[in-house]
């Protein structure tokens, strides 16, 4: 096995250098006669707030993509394809690669053109860009641009023109929220938004069918200083145009009718003023009409309690907005379509038109499944699993979803002890149910709080079955929790029962003498029970399909267990002789832990980026256990995690238990900081290069093995480094996954070694291998 991973590294060392040398000498390859490979292009930009990346996206010719900041790895794999393409190997290569930019003189003019138009929209009326273009060798240019900005101008004053007087109060009530401000910088950009603001504010009044183009701006900048005075105007509708009241204003309007229109053709759907006038069967409830075909699938509150457009109100665009994602929450329907019918002619008390909505639904499949397969290979010790994933969207006919996973994993792990190999098999195998409610189980109603937050309830069981070489353990789970949303990227979760069972039937005997010396260790294989409220929060600005964008991801987490069982225990403990409680005979634990999960992802340009992770967690127990329970306790290592080693392999601090059989570290305390560099290769394949770096501690001296202990003047010398390359195949769908890690720094190592490089030679021990699903952070 390790022959032909070798032989795999020298295969592709081989071929990534034979790109490299010949992207490096033979980049004019396909360049024509009288011609120039754009080689370079350069932008120096002296405005502190226009960024080169900004400026990049207005150049009409780029170069060929650089990997790394340096390597055209693109245009090398092009430049190793013959002449003929009428051979299939030379198609390959071409598709695979990129062409040769050509230089060309006149997208150099325009891209002079568009970039003065940028920073003149930018403010920067006086700015001039110029290009340099030079030939450093016979067929091959370079460009220069140089943007000289200038003074930039600032709004001075704003002011307002509205020709519908019944708009006025509205917008003028609303100015603190304008980003027109005297003194900001100025740009078109500033236009477009309060264009946007100001149309969003009348939608959400009940002026339907106004649009922003009834918005323009009249800016003078000829009053000197570099000041620009501002005036918004607002129009009246031209006539003859929807939306136009009787005295020339801009109409409002008022829901009349709702129609939920369920897994029917449209088009088969004639309206009346009446329930008896509707062309199909309906239901009205709670205050709309529910159209459908056939019986219905589901309950009909799964559809009003996800509905915020009331009869008799204002129109709100926010409203269907919500509507609309709420709807699209619940995952039973696989097409949603609001839309509005202005009511020709028909006014309500207060004079404003009246618009009926009609929401189409289409139900998808409620019943799915998948079957997923994960392999790993650290230090040569080979791993399966398999995971089985069923979910019915609508179990209850409430749109709740029941969610069903089975797993089965096995390891073989091979240490090396005294000498001797020894080889032995772990086996995992478990299940978890759950269903979501999209509403909150509580012993009181909250008005409105499905409409706004978006709240479901989550009950759940799990058992889990482990059986290693020295002990076998069950552990058995029930939870229930709330979840819901505060805005578009904040999320919360609170589980104020969450109860853990873990059982050990059965510990070798060979294990228990050894565990028996360690409290830490024995504390760890006895049964226990955890019964603990815990609450997360989640700020997540990571849009799906949203291109390359920076966003950042923060996670905050914490728990509390065993403070309730404690208050209780003298109910049930009276006459108990040991210096600990128990519930039916079994030790509950207590602790506190915290922890936060930082990630920053920086796109540079459209196909490369930049991940930051930074993660720190800690739990102190107290009271009943004075260790943290095994499954609460913090490991690092592996896939997710610090890829130069196995899954708890790595920790407490220096410790290293050289007569362990298997990998099994955890502790209190653990830092970690991931940076991972992601481009391109060709195909469907990525690359990946990264730095890993982190630690586990213990808290207490008397729980913590030798070297194990959190010390602030040590720890930042025992943090674990390292690095590695990765590849990954992107089906769009999933990803797959291969890291390879090496380390760099080990803080178990003797000293004068844990550095390893230029400190002694690298093993395959030094090595792991790391095949998952998805990114790692």
């Amino acid at each position: 096995m390790i022959r032909g991973i070798s032989g795999l590294l020298k295969v592709f060392g081989g071929v990534v250098l034979l790109v490299g040398l010949f992207s490096a000498c033979h980049t004019t390859k396909f360049v024509p006669e009288n011609e120039r490979l754009l080689s370079r292009v350069e932008i120096k930009d002296d405005a502190r707030d226009v960024s080169r990346d900004d400026l990049k996206s207005y150049l009409r010719q780029q170069e060929n993509l650089r990997i790394i900041g340096f390597w055209k790895l693109y245009l090398g794999i092009y430049n190793l394809s013959g002449k003929d393409t009428s051979k299939g190997i030379n198609r390959w290569l071409r598709n695979i690669g990129e062409e040769p930019v050509i230089f060309d003189s006149t997208l150099v003019d325009r891209s002079v053109e568009q970039m003065g138009l940028f920073m003149r929209n930018r403010g920067y009326y006086l700015s001039q860009v110029k290009d340099t273009t030079w030939y450093p060798a016979q067929k091959k240019a370079r460009v220069a641009y140089h943007i000289v900005s200038g003074p930039r101008y600032r709004l001075n004053d704003v002011f307002y023109r509205i020709e519908d007087k019944g708009l006025e109060n509205l917008v003028l009530n609303d100015t603190t929220n304008s980003v027109l401000r005297s003194g900001r910088g100025f740009t078109s950009e500033l236009h477009n938004q309060e264009r946007d603001r100001i149309t969003d504010l009348l939608k959400d009044n009940g002026y339907y069918n106004f649009s922003k183009a009834y918005v323009y701006f009249l800016a003078d900048s000829t009053i000197g200083r570099h000041r620009i005075n501002d005036t918004l105007v607002i129009m009246r509708p031209p006539e003859n145009v929807p939306g136009r009241a009787a005295n020339g204003n801009h109409a409002q309007y008022t829901i009349r009718n709702v129609y939920f229109q369920v897994d029917m053709d449209p088009q088969d759907i004639s309206f009346s003023e009446t329930e008896e006038g509707l062309s199909a069967d309906t239901l009205m409830y709670d205050g709309v009409y529910i159209l459908y075909d056939k019986a219905l699938e589901f309950k009909p509150d799964v559809l009003t309690n996800s509905n915020y457009i009331v009869p008799g109100d204002l129109y709100q665009a926010s409203l269907v907005e919500r509507t609309q994602s709420l709807l699209s929450g619940l995952r039973i329907f696989k097409y949603i379509n609001i839309r509005f019918r202005d009511v020709d002619g028909q006014v309500d008390e207060e004079g404003r038109f009246l618009l009926d909505c009609v929401i189409q639904v289409l139900p998808g499949k409620y019943q799915s499944y998948s079957v997923e397969v994960e392999g790993t290979n650290s230090s040569g010790n080979l791993g399966a699993a398999g995971n089985f994933k069923y979910q019915h969207k609508n179990i209850f006919r409430g749109a709740e979803l029941f969610t069903l996973n089975t797993r089965l994993a096995r390891q073989n792990q091979f240490v090396i002890r005294g000498g001797d190999g020894e080889q032995f098999n772990t086996v995992e195998m478990g299940a978890d149910a759950s269903v979501v409610f999209p509403k909150f189980f509580m012993p009181f109603r909250i008005e409105k709080f499905r409409q706004r937050y978006n709240p479901k309830t989550t009950i759940a069981v799990a058992y889990n079955y482990q059986r290693r070489p020295d002990y076998t353990r069950t552990i058995a789970n029930a939870r229930l929790g709330y979840t819901w949303r505060s805005s578009r990227y904040s999320s919360h979760s609170l589980y104020p029962l969450d109860f853990n069972l873990v059982n050990i039937p059965t510990v070798s005997s060979a294990f228990w003498e050894y565990i028996e010396r360690n409290p830490f260790l024995r504390y760890t294989y006895e049964d226990h029970l955890i019964a603990n409220l815990n609450y997360s929060y989640i700020y997540n600005q990571q849009q799906l399909g949203g291109g390359a964008r920076d966003f950042w991801f923060f996670r905050f987490t914490a728990e509390s267990a065993g403070n309730t069982l404690d208050l209780l225990a003298p109910l049930w403990n009276s006459g108990q002789e040991t210096d600990y409680s128990t519930i039916l005979g079994i030790r509950y634990a207590q602790y506190f832990k915290t922890d936060i999960d930082l990630r920053y992802h920086n796109a540079i340009g459209r196909f490369h980026s930049i991940t930051y992770r930074f993660f720190g967690g800690i739990g102190i127990p107290y009271g009943n256990l004075n260790v943290l329970p095994f499954e609460k306790r913090y490991f690092s290592g592996g896939a997710n995690s610090i890829r130069a080693w196995p899954v708890r392999a790595i920790g407490p601090g220096t410790f290293k238990d050289e007569s362990a059989t298997f990998y099994n570290q955890t502790a209190d305390i653990k830092l970690e900081m991931n940076v991972e560099y992601r481009f391109p290769l060709f195909w469907l394949l990525e690359g990946a290069l990264f730095v890993d770096a982190g630690n586990i501690w213990g808290l207490r001296e008397d729980v913590s093995p030798e070297g194990g202990l959190f010390e602030w003047d040590t720890f930042y010398k025992q943090l674990a480094v390292g690095t590695g390359f990765g590849t990954r195949l992107d089906f769009n769908y999933f990803i797959f996954r291969i890291d390879t890690g090496l380390k760099l720094h080990d803080p178990s190592a003797i000293a004068g070694e844990k550095w390893i490089p230029f400190n002694r030679k690298y093993s395959w021990e030094d090595v792991a291998f790391n095949f998952a699903i998805g990114y790692p952070f």
